[in-house]
């Protein structure tokens, strides 16, 4: 009998998979706010008869002991996080803190009412695994790891104790977003937040003008960093940054540091109508990436204060020095980013300036040398930083955990894994500090349009990610 065949066939493994996933999404779970869901996790671990612990960080574990004549066998970690990123439709009356996600099956999906996002991003991952083992798959010693507070900074990984991964010999995080990949390293990530105390002057004779640019893609700044999509913030500096005769007022833009910002603006002073041609022109670069992508000129009030022109150069040059976009390419995996920089938010809070940026980086050496180009321009225009963030997971495509992968796959499915590095954070990266012998991989179920009310799962290839799972702990990682 195939194992397919043992689980029950395709239809059964899919029910019983969203059975469970229903079952861990029964109490809302934004980041920060897992505390219930940690509880549900916590019922359903003991329902199959095992004995979790939870740590002060609200991180849970479980040890699941092997299978008779198995016991000598590697330990094997299965790892994911318990919290969401909850996008909400405006004007929908959804609570993320109050209100459960409404999860519906339409048209082969798994997905939302569209009031909010799903949420599968990383319970349908964790839900797969565990009703897989309630299953009675046969499997050696094995370790379960649901995390905290992973889409805020891999919070919850940064406070696992090194002694829950002690002695495991591989891990394997369920968070891979795409079914048909065996990821084996992914980008670590540095937030810096730069500062610089502005001076006024008064505004000279000359009407107010609002310059804007609007309808920027955006997008993540880790998955649609290498699209070279327009980054409104940038353009707008060097333009300005070339025309010193306009005062500035005012330079804003952006709404997150992982977003590539969508818009930017800035009231200006000039004795005259300012000429945007040049600014227009550079626009035409960004026509595919950017369609509506939109310049406006329009007149504004003037403003009583503006810049002085000493400040006034000194920030311009720093945003328009920053790097945005690609900055190398893996010596690994060259299809994939290996570090980058967006310029995310850029604005205002009475007299203090403040500029977003967030590097991404798998190696170290590439994260180090984007953040001294930035820091010896912030010591040349009178900005200072801090910054926070976590390290980068360096691949290796003879990954033996991703070898084992991909032949259970091929065996299952018939398919074999891509196996490969991704340019977003994911948990491994800050685990492999704690246990640095541990062999880790990421793999996941399909997910589409993750963090937005679009959100959904195809039901279709559910089975093959219970397959692919279930097929690792008979075969064993040895």
């Amino acid at each position: 009998m195939t194992l397919l065949e043992r689980l029950g066939g395709r239809q059964a493994i899919t029910a019983g998979v969203v059975d469970t996933f229903r079952t861990l999404s029964r109490h809302p779970h934004p980041s920060g706010q897992e505390e219930a869901a940690g509880r549900d996790y916590m019922a359903y671990l003991r329902d199959m008869g095992l004995n979790p612990v939870r740590d002060g960080a609200g991180n849970v574990l479980a040890e699941v002991p092997p299978s008779p004549g198995r016991e000598g066998e590697p330990v094997l970690v299965l790892q994911g996080h318990m919290d969401m990123v909850c996008a909400v439709a405006p004007g929908s009356g959804f609570d993320p803190s109050a209100h459960p996600v409404t999860i519906v099956e339409r048209k082969g999906y798994l997905c939302t009412d569209r009031r909010s996002s799903l949420g599968a991003d990383n319970n349908l991952g964790n839900a797969t695994a565990l009703w897989v083992l309630k299953q009675g798959v046969s499997h050696g010693p094995l370790r379960l790891l649901f995390t905290v507070r992973e889409e805020v900074g891999l919070e919850g990984a940064k406070e696992v104790s090194p002694a829950w991964l002690a002695g495991a010999s591989a891990l394997l995080n369920t968070d891979g977003f795409h079914l048909g990949r065996a990821i084996v390293g992914s980008a670590g990530g540095r937030r810096e937040e730069w500062q610089k105390h502005l001076e006024w002057a008064p505004a000279p004779a000359g009407q107010g003008w609002r310059i804007s640019l609007t309808g920027g893609t955006g997008g993540h700044s880790g998955d649609d960093i290498h699209l070279g999509r327009a980054n409104p913030i940038v353009l707008l500096a060097q333009w300005l940054a070339e025309r010193p005769q306009l005062a500035v007022a005012s330079f804003t833009g952006g709404t997150a540091f992982n977003a590539i910002p969508s818009w930017a603006e800035s009231v200006v002073v000039w004795n005259g109508t300012p000429e945007t041609g040049a600014l227009q022109d550079a626009l035409g670069a960004f026509a595919a990436t950017d369609p509506h992508l939109t310049l406006a000129l329009t007149p504004a009030d003037r403003p009583e204060l503006v810049w002085t022109p000493t400040c006034r150069a000194e920030l311009l040059s720093f945003v328009s020095g920053l790097r945005h976009g690609v900055f190398v390419m893996d010596p690994v995996f060259p299809q994939v980013v290996g570090a980058s920089a967006n310029v995310g938010v850029a604005g205002a809070d009475g007299d203090t300036y403040t500029v977003k940026v967030f590097l991404r980086a798998a190696r170290q050496a590439h994260m180090e040398e984007l953040s001294a180009l930035h820091q010896a321009s912030a010591d040349q225009t009178g900005f200072t930083g801090q910054w926070t963030g976590y390290p980068g997971w360096p691949g290796e495509s003879s990954n033996p955990l991703a070898q084992q992968l991909d032949r259970v796959y091929q065996a299952q499915t018939g398919r074999g894994l891509e196996i490969t590095a991704v340019h977003v954070g994911l948990e491994p990266s800050v685990l492999r500090e704690k246990a640095p012998g541990l062999v880790m991989a990421s793999t996941g179920p399909d997910i589409l349009d993750a963090h937005s009310v679009d959100e959904r799962a195809p039901l279709d290839t559910l089975a093959d990610y219970a397959l692919l799972l279930a097929g690792l702990l008979e075969a064993g990682i040895s």
